[in-house]
């Protein structure tokens, strides 16, 4: 690889072994990193992030987003600062986790970026039946 690659992500609250998330994303970024890419995620501000702003883990930059302190808007405002903060970036690639942060995934993308989303956990989809009339619906959990 001649250039390395820089990759953004967000999803995860911070990179720690609590989660499931979390844990995904700490394995994906140290491999990563030693594979030569350029890392840096994104973490949640708040009374639960500890360290530095800029904390070297193994090659990854962790950079640490405005984070409204409030009930049902911490994830949301995190992942919007996030995406924010990636879309402006030198990235070439975006990686985002989990379902809900996706939502913001237009804004890199807009920026003329690679975006990348998983979801994790197990997907279910429900299909429209005479006793569920409803439209055909998909339920991670």
């Amino acid at each position: 690889m001649s250039k390395k690659l820089a990759i953004a992500m967000f999803g995860q609250k911070r990179l720690s072994r609590e989660g499931g998330v979390e844990i995904v994303v700490k394995e994906l970024c140290t491999r990563m990193a030693q594979n030569g890419c350029d890392v840096t995620c994104y973490n949640r501000a708040g009374h639960h992030v500890s360290g530095a702003e800029y904390d070297d883990d193994g090659g990854i930059r962790q950079k640490v987003v405005p984070t409204i302190e409030r009930r049902g808007l911490a994830a949301v405002s995190s992942s919007a600062f996030a995406a924010l903060y990636s879309a402006f970036g030198k990235y070439d690639v975006v990686h985002i986790h989990a379902e809900g942060p996706a939502f913001f995934a237009w804004l890199p993308k807009m920026f003329g970026k690679r975006v990348v989303v998983t979801v994790h956990g197990t997907c279910e989809i429900m299909l429209v039946t005479r006793k569920n009339p409803d439209f055909m619906r998909v339920c991670a959990a």
